[in-house]
C-alpha cells in the first residue's frame, strides 16, 4: 500500500513495471501482506509478478516477467537472478 500511494496507483490500475532490461505492463493487486523495509536508512519495496506462465499457446498471451530479469548467475550455486532484482513502478 505504502508504494501504491507514493506512485498514486489504486487497485485494478495499469503500471509499468520497468527494469534495465526492459519494461512490462501489469494490473496492480494493492495489498498489505508484503511490508517495506528500512535499508541502511533507506525506504525499499518488494514488488511481486507471477513468472511462472509458460510460453505461448501455453498461457494467455502478454508481458513475459523474464523480459524484466538481469542475465546474470550466481557463481555459486549456478542459478540465474530471477527472483529478485531492481525495478521501478509507475502508473501506465
Amino acid at each position: 500500500e505504502e508504494l501504491a500511494k507514493e506512485k498514486g496507483v489504486a487497485n485494478g490500475d495499469w503500471v509499468k513495471v520497468t527494469s534495465n532490461r526492459g519494461f512490462i505492463k501489469a494490473v496492480a493487486v494493492v495489498t498489505k501482506r508484503i511490508a517495506s523495509l528500512d535499508v541502511d536508512g533507506k525506504r525499499v519495496h518488494t514488488v511481486g509478478l507471477p513468472n511462472h506462465w509458460g510460453f505461448v499457446g501455453v498461457a494467455k498471451p502478454g508481458y513475459l516477467v523474464n523480459t524484466l530479469t538481469p542475465f546474470v548467475g550466481d557463481a555459486n550455486t549456478q542459478t540465474p537472478e530471477f527472483k529478485a532484482f531492481t525495478v521501478n513502478l509507475e502508473k501506465a
